[in-house]
């Protein structure tokens, strides 16, 4: 019975398909510069290479380096006072976004009693702006 070869050929390690881009150690190479330079984390780029040698990159080993950048964030913690309008100024984003990051906003639970305004008109489409506009120049 034949059983699944999976090592190389001219090494003993495993061969392991690469999920990300291929990159050829060069000289001066380390884990932080190809991190910083990817913009991925290193521990991503340990993880996808178990079977390196980290510690002594020589020159013309492969490395798996992920595709997907490390998410840009970093965390603000609510001080007393803070309305989500001032969150939003003080960091230039659009309530949208904001949420995409924090889906907990859209549960925020309303204060019973709350007065909110809601438009009996729902703003239109641009494209029917125009529709009604050629129909008054006929």
């Amino acid at each position: 019975m034949d059983t699944p070869n999976f090592y190389s050929q001219d090494e003993r390690r495993p061969m392991m398909p690469c999920r990300g881009q291929i990159h050829v150690v060069k000289a001066g190479d380390t884990l932080y510069k190809l991190a910083k330079q990817y913009d991925v984390k290193l521990f991503d780029i340990m993880r996808l290479n178990p079977y390196v040698n980290v510690y002594n990159l020589q020159i013309g080993d492969e490395l798996c380096i992920p595709t997907m950048p490390s998410r840009p964030e970093r965390t603000y913690v609510v001080n007393e006072g803070d309305t989500i309008q001032r969150v939003l100024e003080a960091f230039g984003m659009e309530f949208e976004e904001l949420a995409r990051w924090n889906p907990m906003l859209f549960e925020v639970e309303l204060p019973e009693g709350m007065i909110l305004r809601v438009p009996l008109i729902q703003p239109r489409d641009e494209d029917d702006m125009f529709e009604d506009y050629e129909d008054d120049m006929d």
